[in-house]
């Protein structure tokens, strides 16, 4: 019997935004907080997570993610801000935040969620909160260190880039951090709409 394929629906980020989020990752390792960092290559922005998902089924995801990509036009992004869920009093997850045409974004994660909906797939009952992650909290120590420092970089910005499809990765959990795979890309539509 085939293994069943840990998977996710995602948008990439651009190089530039890559590279200054890393930055920005060093920086707040400096607190020495015990966080496990999310690797620079590792980080986008998840639409849609899949869970376990018997390979039969990630053939007829393709053209479903197809579908739902081709009534999109490219959505302008950009890294801003950061904080933590569930608060920065009591961090477990920390991320960097997104501006730009999130009304477009929210929007494409609706349409993803209803299209795999006759797949079976159940719609996320919370609101979409669009965001990158980019570390996860493995204990207390020198919290308070990274709090002051993400408090400090409020105002954190990355390079704004255009996003022109989404993807359906393969998630390998290793001891050495999660591998993400491309299994397949959907191209949007269109070219960029006018930046809101």
């Amino acid at each position: 019997m085939e293994q069943p394929v840990r998977s996710f629906i995602a948008i990439d980020l651009s190089d530039g935004a890559r590279r200054q989020i890393e930055a920005f990752i060093q920086e707040l390792r400096k607190s020495d907080a015990q966080v496990g960092w999310v690797r620079v290559e590792g980080i986008h922005l998840t639409l849609k997570f899949l869970g376990n998902v018997a390979p039969g089924l990630i053939e007829e995801i393709k053209p479903v993610l197809a579908g739902a990509a081709l009534q999109t036009a490219p959505i302008h992004i950009e890294p801003a801000g950061c904080g933590a869920f569930p608060s920065m009093k009591s961090p477990r997850v920390i991320w960097v935040g997104l501006r730009g045409q999130i009304g477009p974004l929210a929007e494409l994660a609706r349409q993803v969620e209803a299209a795999l909906v006759p797949l079976g797939f159940k719609p996320e009952e919370r609101p979409f909160r669009p965001h990158l992650t980019i570390g996860r909290v493995r204990g207390r120590q020198r919290l308070h260190a990274l709090q002051e420092i993400l408090l400090a970089h409020q105002d954190f910005t990355a390079e704004p880039f255009d996003a022109y499809q989404v993807i359906l990765y393969k998630s390998e959990l290793r001891p050495d951090g999660a591998r993400y795979t491309p299994l397949s890309k959907a191209p949007f539509s269109g070219r960029p709409s006018a930046q809101q």
